[in-house]
């Protein structure tokens, strides 16, 4: 995975996170929402940060619909025996 224009890591692998949770909330009197990620820092997951999105209700949508595919990408993926992503 080395999709254009996403960060590198110095030996030239896509710089990943390790997602730990997630919140969401509602924003602007309840006409956006708010999707709070998550993840660690380093591998031993002792340091961590999060960052807050806000999105419009499509947004909330069409984000919902792509990682649903992904999910199935994965999961046909696990049924044929293809190793998947290593934490």
């Amino acid at each position: 995975m080395n999709p254009k224009g996403w960060k590198q890591h110095p030996r030239g692998q896509t710089q990943v996170f390790p997602v730990t949770g997630w919140q969401t909330a509602t924003a602007m009197n309840g006409k956006a929402g708010v999707l709070r990620i998550e993840f660690g820092t380093e591998p031993k997951l002792e340091k961590r940060e999060s960052k807050q999105l806000i999105f419009s209700a499509s947004q909330v949508r069409a984000l919902s619909e792509t990682l649903a595919k992904l999910a199935d990408s994965l999961e046909a993926k696990a049924a044929e025996g293809t190793s998947g992503p290593v934490n």
